[in-house]
């Protein structure tokens, strides 16, 4: 008796993002909305604090966005 081959055993590429990519992103984003709310809070008079949390903020949104474009890419490459 012969034994059917099983379906889906090579995974066709999807075009699913990269999940760390959104992940960092979305935190960005927070990040960025809560940076913002500290240094206009007292009419721009915030410290390093408040620059620093940008900065970061700015550095995850570049991080997850270059993710986000390595996965494009690397699935339009298949």
């Amino acid at each position: 008796m012969t034994q059917k081959p099983q379906p889906g055993g090579i995974p066709a590429p999807s075009k699913r993002l990269d999940p760390l990519g959104l992940w960092l992103c979305g935190l960005a984003v927070l990040g960025l909305a809560r940076s913002w709310m500290y240094l206009v809070r007292d009419g721009g008079a915030a410290g390093a604090v408040g620059w620093i949390w940008f900065g970061g903020s700015l550095l995850m949104a570049a991080i997850g966005a270059a993710l986000l474009v390595r996965g494009l890419l690397r699935h339009r490459r298949r």
